[in-house]
């Protein structure tokens, strides 16, 4: 025996028992835990297969996505040029329309102008013509004595014989 130690036939006897109870559980755990360990195993691998799947068609969703994502860039794109473009057509449109109905306005106004200064020249030159009548009346009235009217009714009668 070696002094402050154990034997070395302990440690043989020791490695022995371990072998033993290693062969034991071999004999009758072995199945069971080869059977865990290759469908664990099995388990992980078919789960990982399925999260590579998982992930491949999350990222040709990802894919298609950002393609029809890029089309609905492209069509709102094409819709504000197409409202942009009715909008500007829309616009001139309007802007002719208002200078059509500005120019319309501006005529009718010259027409109601115009109408309106000729009758008021009309009403202007009647009153003219009655004040003047009235005032050659009273002239006449004043100036003309019985003699005198009957010296013109006769020649005036004497100028439409003549012209007969």
């Amino acid at each position: 025996m070696v002094t402050g130690g154990e034997s070395w036939l302990s440690w043989v006897f020791k490695f022995v028992n371990f072998a033993i109870l290693i062969g034991i559980l071999i004999k009758f755990a072995g199945k069971p835990l080869k059977d865990y360990f290759y469908n664990r195993h099995k388990r992980i691998k078919d789960k990982l297969e399925q999260a590579e799947k998982m992930l491949q068609e999350a990222e040709n969703l990802r894919k298609e996505y950002m393609e029809k994502l890029a089309g609905f860039d492209r069509e709102i794109d094409a819709y504000k040029k197409v409202i942009y473009e009715k909008m500007a057509n829309d616009e001139r449109k309007m802007s002719i329309e208002a200078m059509e109905l500005a120019t319309r306005i501006r005529n009718q106004a010259t027409l109601t102008y115009e109408q309106e200064l000729k009758e008021t020249q009309y009403k202007i030159k009647e009153e003219i013509a009655k004040l003047t009548v009235e005032r050659a009346k009273k002239l006449l009235e004043e100036r003309l004595n019985k003699n005198d009217h009957n010296s013109i009714v006769e020649e005036f009668i004497d100028k439409l014989r003549s012209l007969n």
